[in-house]
Order: structure tokens, then C-alpha cells, then sequence
């Protein structure tokens, strides 16, 4: 028996003939005789008989009808949720970004997002962090949040927002009397950052290695607050995102001072793959990234402070 057959005894028993039910066929009356005719000489037996003019089913009938009404409903399911999957309504979506300090927007971002797509699953690998745009191009990741352009044809990046970097430092440090440090007073310090290699530091890569500044010492911290405590003390400073750093400037035994005259920006980018049949789902949680990361949104102006929501 074929879905076609299905489709036949269902429609016939309910509109009780078969020229009642060819419309909702789009077959003539003389093709749906020819169907019933095969699908009961498949079976062995009547699937109707007439009584006063109309079809009535016989006890095979109504045992296929039985059949007909699940199979044909499970069917109607599954090219439903196929039709969700493709246009965003269902799936997963497993993301990393390459700063741990990032994580903290998650909770609120995915209440948001879940919102608008209640059956899709948000898999945070923080595993992840280091590289991940390596672990996009192996299909481990879905999305990945990274600071700065990345040249592969074999991604696509979205920009999220840009944010400013400031050099935070113990309040009765001598560059809290600079209006702006420099690459070489950089030269003496101990510098703490997030991790290694350093080349990926942005403080590195746009400020120090441009003018061969080495620093005194590098410390590899990842804990933010352990970091900050460190400069706190007078042992070291770091240079860290103007949001990241706003918490903790309540306390007066810090400050805050801008690198280089015209300051140090970064820009951060949501890297996916680069495919023409992109999810829906997956386009619109970037969206809800710009909004909840940087207060920047459809209708919104860029900002480069995140919005607090």
C-alpha cells in the first residue's frame, strides 16, 4: 500500500464517494475507481460497499482507515517539524566565545532568545574558548564570539559591536597622572593578561609588538577578579574592556587610564559558517547578541558600552 492509497480510504469514508472526495484529491473520478480498485485486489479484499447511493466501509475498510488516520497524521507531523527545523523553529545551537569574562551576558541573552524560540537547545562549550574558530571549521561549534577580523573564506563573520580598552591600575599609580600611556611606558611594567599566546592579545598585537615594547614581566591570568585583586595590590596592571572594568571601579583603590592618544578600540564578531542555508534561529540569536552584548539593535544606534537589561 502507498500513502496515495492511505489518502483514498480516508477521503472516501469521509465524504462517503468517490465523486465527493476527487476535489480534495485533485484526481478525477475515474482515476480514484482505478486506485480503490488496485489497493483492494493488493489486500485481498472490499474496502467499501454501497448503501443507498454512498460508500460505506466494510470491516477491511475500517481497519485500514485506522491505519490511515495514524500513519497519515504521523506524516503531517514530520513535515511539520522538517518545515520548523528549516526555517529556525527547531534545533540546537552550540556556541563559545574566546573570553570567559563574556559569559556572564549569557543567562539574560538566552532567556531572551528562548522567548522567540522555545525549541531550540543552547549548548554552551566553554572547552572551547581557546580557538574557536578552528572548532567552527571542524563543526564543532555553531557560533563563536572572537575580537577582530578573521581572514577564511570559509566563515563569515558578523560585527557585533566595538568596545574600548583601558589600562586599569592601582589608584596611586604614577600613570594616573598621564592623560593617555603609551606604548613605552608599557617597557617597565608587569603586565597581566588573560592567557597566552600573547600574540593574540589585543594590547600585543595593536600597541606593543608595532613598536618592539617589551614588558617587564607577563602574567597569564584568566580569573578576572583574581586579576583585579593583583592590580589592587600594586602587582601588576591590565588592560581590559571599559565594561569589563565598570563593576569594580566603585572601589577608590583603582583607576582607570585610556592606552594611546587616540585609545584602543576593539571590534568583536559572531563567526559562523559560511553557508547560503544559515537557520534562521542561528541569525536571529546573533541579533539578540548585538542587543544584549552592546545595546545595539535593530532601530538602536551603535553603542559601545553593553546594555544593561
Amino acid at each position: 500500500m502507498e500513502v496515495r492509497h492511505l489518502k483514498l480510504v480516508k477521503e472516501v469514508a469521509d465524504k462517503g464517494s468517490l465523486s465527493k472526495a476527487k476535489d480534495s484529491l485533485f484526481l478525477s473520478q475515474s482515476a480514484l475507481s482505478h486506485q480503490l480498485k488496485e489497493v483492494e485486489s493488493q489486500l485481498g479484499a472490499p474496502l467499501f460497499h454501497r448503501v443507498n447511493k454512498k460508500l460505506v466501509l466494510t470491516g477491511a475498510g475500517k481497519i485500514v482507515l485506522e491505519s490511515a488516520e495514524r500513519i497519515l497524521s504521523e506524516l503531517e507531523q514530520t513535515e511539520i517539524s522538517v518545515k520548523k527545523y528549516v526555517s529556525g523553529d527547531r534545533g540546537s545551537l552550540r556556541m563559545a566565545t574566546e573570553c570567559y569574562t563574556c559569559y556572564h551576558w549569557l543567562p539574560s541573552l538566552m532567556v531572551d532568545f528562548n522567548k522567540e524560540f522555545p525549541n531550540v537547545d543552547i549548548e554552551i562549550l566553554p572547552e572551547y574558548s581557546n580557538d574557536p574558530v578552528t572548532h567552527i571549521l571542524e563543526g564543532k561549534l555553531d557560533l563563536a564570539v572572537v575580537s577582530g577580523r578573521v581572514d577564511n573564506q570559509n566563515v563569515k563573520l558578523t560585527e557585533l559591536f566595538t568596545d574600548e580598552l583601558l589600562a586599569l591600575v592601582p589608584a596611586d599609580h604614577p600613570w594616573t597622572k598621564k592623560k593617555y600611556v603609551q606604548a613605552q611606558d608599557f617597557a617597565d611594567q608587569r603586565i597581566i593578561i588573560h592567557s597566552l599566546p600573547i600574540e593574540t592579545v589585543t594590547l600585543y598585537r595593536k600597541v606593543l609588538i608595532p613598536e618592539n615594547v617589551q614588558p617587564k614581566k607577563v602574567i597569564p591570568i584568566q580569573i578576572t577578579e583574581a586579576a583585579v585583586e593583583m592590580v589592587k595590590a600594586g602587582m601588576g596592571v591590565k588592560v581590559l574592556a571599559k565594561w569589563i572594568i565598570e563593576p569594580y571601579l566603585h572601589d577608590k583603590r583603582l583607576a582607570v587610564v585610556p592606552v594611546t592618544r587616540k585609545g584602543l578600540f576593539r571590534t568583536w564578531y559572531a563567526v559562523t559558517i559560511n553557508r547560503p542555508d544559515t537557520p534562521q534561529y542561528l541569525m536571529n540569536f546573533m541579533e539578540h547578541l548585538r542587543c544584549n552584548i552592546a545595546g545595539v539593535c535593530k532601530g538602536c544606534q551603535d553603542a559601545t558600552t553593553p546594555c544593561v537589561k
